[in-house]
């Protein structure tokens, strides 16, 4: 009799286990499939253009120079990208589903997609100029009105001195005396 007691116990603690095996499969599943598209994605991009910025920065310096810096430019880029593709992919694997990610896994794997990205990419393509022009303007038109608000309020026309001081009210008529 005393062996029967602990069997419910143990099938229970079985069972218990076997879901949390479940899950932490398709947590795990998430996960992967999260990183993938990171690496895919963010990683890819962050990479190049870290290269990029890299090369115009090591090609100022001398070549003894650049030979020096260059190992641990590279050792800390990489160090931060892996800690940005590991808090990217656990975020997303929290937010989206397995079969939300493979979704999007499809679609950054999609040859049209990845034109529409390298193209969106080069810096020397059109669209990056397009893109810049326009974020510049922006930028000025922000700073405009932010200029703008200093001092009065009022924007100066340009070229314009500086307008006058306001002048001060008339004083009250005093009201005519009664005889």
């Amino acid at each position: 009799m005393s062996l029967m007691r602990p069997l419910p116990r143990l099938a229970a603690g079985l069972a218990l286990a076997l879901v949390l095996a479940g899950t932490a499969r398709a947590d795990d599943e998430r996960l992967t499939l999260a990183r993938d598209i990171v690496t895919k994605t963010v990683a890819r991009n962050l990479t190049a253009a870290f290269k990029q910025a890299e090369e115009k920065t090591l090609s100022a310096m001398t070549a003894e120079q650049s030979a020096k810096l260059r190992p641990d430019l590279e050792k800390t880029f990489a160090q931060e990208r892996d800690g940005l593709v590991d808090g990217l992919a656990k975020e997303y694997a929290q937010k989206f589903d397995a079969a939300e990610l493979k979704r999007l896994a499809a679609i950054y794997d999609d040859p049209v997609y990845q034109k529409f990205q390298a193209l969106n990419a080069d810096p020397t393509s059109m669209v990056t100029t397009i893109t810049k022009d326009a974020v510049t303007k922006m930028m000025n038109l922000l700073s405009l009105a932010a200029l703008s608000q200093q001092g009065n309020g009022q924007a100066p026309a340009p070229g314009a001195a500086p307008a006058p001081a306001p002048m001060p009210a008339p004083a009250p008529v005093p009201a005519p005396a009664k005889p």
